[in-house]
């Protein structure tokens, strides 16, 4: 079904999956050494510091080639967010800062900031890259004037100054394409303007493999489409499960069952009861295929925060019985992958956990942040190690 070999399971339909088989692991968080500030870290805030600085000096002919090489080149982080998108992140902090600011309500006028940021892309005609800084600008003030920072579901009733803004950004995304038509983050902004488009759930899944065509090995495009394949956006259950199981299968020559796993990946996270579809099975398997390629671990504790968030203490009230039932096995793989893959606690990562590639938050973070998310990191590993400990207790109580 999914374009891959696994074994099927033996169990009556309905039932709970059986949780992966655990080894008793010795491995506590005070056995982990931290890492405050990694490498990807260390990067992620050099291009959003550089994009800010050098847009507070007028420098937009260099940014503008600079966002450009590294749109080129698809550099991301391990977790598939774009670099070129965290240096145009930087590039307009200040302006949408003010003007989250400024906009108190649907009729306030469109902060000057932002304004300006249009007109400098005018002075620039023949820089895709400035042009969709400013593109982006536009749609982060729409998402202002509804009230959102970063945009999690459709607005319920868009507002005139919501589609006005997207309206602008359009034609600028336009401008952009036109100037670089290979570009991916150009491709990604695409994905973006649906938010408007009143034929959306009829372009979604064409523009998404657009940008998955552009940037193939980059997570950061399949976790993106998995999220607008939700109903809060322009999808439905139904083909959130069949088209990330279809998708998974296209792309098993490149991604293996990691594919399906990053589909899901946000989806998941932002709309607990999608988890009533979810193989979780499947689901897992991709999160040790991801680890299993890469030694990478900014990835490890990426998928290790993600997991412990899954823990059904956490879960609504509300939720199904199928959603809790995918819930708690996804939960019950921490054991197992953090003794399998976590060598090291890097509490920016955990910090920036509930993140979207993409996100609006690409500074630094403060030293209480990344203090809170530490603590939150040993917390779930000894709970790991409580849990594979209590699983073999049992286990040789039974063979007893």
């Amino acid at each position: 079904m999914f374009g891959v070999r696994r074994q099927k399971s033996s169990a009556p339909a309905g039932a709970t999956p059986a949780a992966p088989t655990m080894a008793v692991t010795t491995v506590a968080s005070s056995d982990l050494p931290i890492k405050e500030e990694t490498r990807q870290d260390r990067s992620r805030t050099a291009y959003f510091t550089k994009g800010q600085f050098l847009a507070r000096q007028d420098r937009w002919d260099m940014l503008g080639r600079l966002i450009a090489e590294t749109d080129r080149t698809r550099a991301a982080t391990p977790a598939g967010e774009s670099l070129a998108a965290v240096l145009a992140v930087g590039a307009r902090d200040d302006a949408v800062r003010h003007a989250r600011g400024a906009i108190q309500g649907v009729d306030c006028p469109v902060p000057m900031g932002v304004e300006a940021l249009t007109e400098i892309a005018e002075e620039f005609p023949d820089s895709w890259a400035i042009t969709l800084v400013a593109a982006r600008a536009q749609m982060d003030c729409a998402w202002a004037y509804e009230g959102q920072i970063d945009p999690y579901a459709m607005p319920f009733a868009p507002s005139d100054a919501f589609m006005a803004r997207f309206d602008v950004a359009s034609e600028l995304v336009a401008r952009a394409e036109d100037l670089c038509p290979s570009s991916a983050e150009v491709a990604a902004a695409k994905c973006d303007l649906l938010a408007a488009v009143p034929e959306a759930a009829d372009l979604v899944d064409a523009l998404h493999r657009d940008v998955i065509a552009a940037d193939p090995m980059n997570p950061g495009r399949l976790r993106n489409y998995g999220v607008h394949l939700l109903p809060r956006w322009f999808g439905s259950y139904t083909e959130l499960s069949q088209t990330t199981a279809d998708m998974a299968g296209d792309m098993a020559d490149q991604w293996g069952e990691s594919a399906y796993a990053w589909l899901w990946f946000d989806a998941l996270r932002l709309d607990p009861e999608a988890g009533a579809v979810l193989d979780a099975e499947y689901f897992v398997a991709g999160l040790h295929s991801i680890l299993d390629r890469t030694s990478d671990a900014h990835l490890a504790n990426l998928i290790a925060a993600y997991v412990d968030g899954m823990k059904p203490a956490a879960a609504p009230d509300d939720l199904s019985g199928e959603a809790m039932q995918a819930r708690r096995y996804i939960h019950a793989a921490l054991p197992d992958l953090t003794e399998r893959h976590l060598t090291e606690l890097h509490p920016q990562v955990w910090a920036r956990a509930d993140a979207l590639p993409g996100a609006t938050h690409a500074g630094p973070l403060s030293s209480g942040r990344i203090a809170a998310a530490t603590a939150q990191a040993k917390s779930a590993v000894d709970a790991a190690v409580a849990a594979r400990a209590l699983t073999a207790d049992q286990g040789m109580a039974r063979r007893a």
